[in-house]
C-alpha cells in the first residue's frame, strides 16, 4: 500500500479504547484488522458500562463478541475501571476489578477472560497518598487469579506523569497523552515524552498515546510521518480521525492507521 523502504521502525501495539457497543457487525473492522495482521498486537479496552456493570456478566452482545476477541493470539483484553484521579472510593475500584476477574469463572458466559485492567483518570502528580492508592490497586489486580498469571495494568493520566508514577509497583503501561491532534502538536508532547523517558529511565514499551481529531486534510504521507514519529517514542498507540464520540465507532482512516502500524511489526 505504501511503496517505500523503512529502516529501524520499532514494533508497536495498537491500544484500542473499544467503547463501541457490540451490536452485530459493529466490531467487524476490528476483527478484520486483527485477522489480517497476526504479527501486530492489539491491547483492547473492554468497557460495557463505565466499568463491568452491575451484573455477573455483560449482556448477550458482549458475551458473543468478547470470546471472539480472546480467540486471537495477538489480542490482550483488559477491563475498564475509573479511578477519578484517586478520588473514587477504593472499595468500588476493587469491586470492579473483582467483577472482571469473576467473568473468567462464570460457567454461563465462557471465554470472557480479561487479562489486565485499564485504570482511567489516574493521577499524574505524585503524592504519597495517591501512590499508595494505586499500589494497592496494582497489588489487587495481580492477586486476582481470574485476570491471568501476568495481568497488564494500564494507567491513563492522559498527560505526562511524574516519573515516580511509572513505578512497576504502580503500573506496567501509562498513557502519557490522550487528546486532540491539535493539542499534541501545539504543546510539543513528543519533546515532553522524550524528557520523561530520560528522567525516569523508562523504555518506550511502557508508554502509550491516544490521539483523536486527526485532521481529514492530513495527507497519507503526513499521516505516515506522524504515526512513525509516535512509534519511536511510545510502544502502544491509537489514532482516530473522529473528533466527536471518538471511541464509539471506527474512524474512516482506521484501515490506513492499522496498515501503517503493521509495517515491520
Amino acid at each position: 500500500m505504501y511503496p517505500r523502504k523503512k529502516i529501524g521502525l520499532p514494533s508497536s501495539n495498537i491500544l484500542v479504547p473499544l467503547y463501541v457497543y457490540p451490536a452485530p457487525g459493529a466490531w467487524d473492522p476490528l476483527f478484520t484488522a486483527i485477522a489480517c495482521h497476526p504479527s501486530l498486537n492489539f491491547i483492547i479496552v473492554v468497557n460495557p458500562n463505565n466499568g463491568p456493570g452491575s451484573t455477573s456478566c455483560p449482556d448477550a452482545n458482549y458475551t458473543r463478541e468478547i470470546p471472539r476477541l480472546n480467540s486471537y493470539a495477538n489480542v490482550q483484553t483488559v477491563g475498564y475501571v475509573s479511578t477519578d484521579y484517586a478520588k473514587r472510593r477504593l472499595s468500588l475500584v476493587l469491586q470492579d476489578i473483582k467483577a472482571y476477574s469473576a467473568w473468567s469463572e462464570n460457567a454461563n458466559c465462557l471465554g470472557l477472560n480479561m487479562y489486565g485492567i485499564f485504570l482511567d483518570e489516574t493521577s499524574s502528580k505524585y503524592e504519597p497518598a495517591s501512590a499508595l492508592y494505586y499500589e494497592t490497586i496494582a497489588s489487587a489486580v495481580r492477586s486476582e487469579a481470574g485476570l491471568g498469571d501476568n495481568p497488564l495494568i494500564i494507567h491513563n493520566p492522559g498527560t505526562v506523569p511524574d516519573p515516580r508514577m511509572l513505578s512497576p509497583n504502580i503500573c506496567d503501561l501509562s498513557v502519557v497523552f490522550e487528546g486532540a491532534y491539535s493539542t499534541y502538536t501545539m504543546y510539543n508532547i513528543g519533546e515532553q515524552t522524550s524528557r520523561l523517558e530520560a528522567s525516569s529511565n523508562c523504555g518506550r514499551d511502557r508508554l502509550a498515546c491516544i490521539v483523536h481529531g486527526v485532521p481529514t486534510t492530513l495527507s497519507s504521507n503526513d499521516m505516515i510521518a506522524f504515526v512513525n514519529g509516535l512509534r519511536t517514542m511510545v510502544g502502544s498507540l491509537f489514532l482516530t480521525r473522529l473528533s466527536v464520540d471518538y471511541y464509539a465507532s471506527f474512524s474512516p482512516r482506521w484501515v490506513e492507521f492499522v496498515s501503517e502500524m503493521a509495517e515491520d511489526s
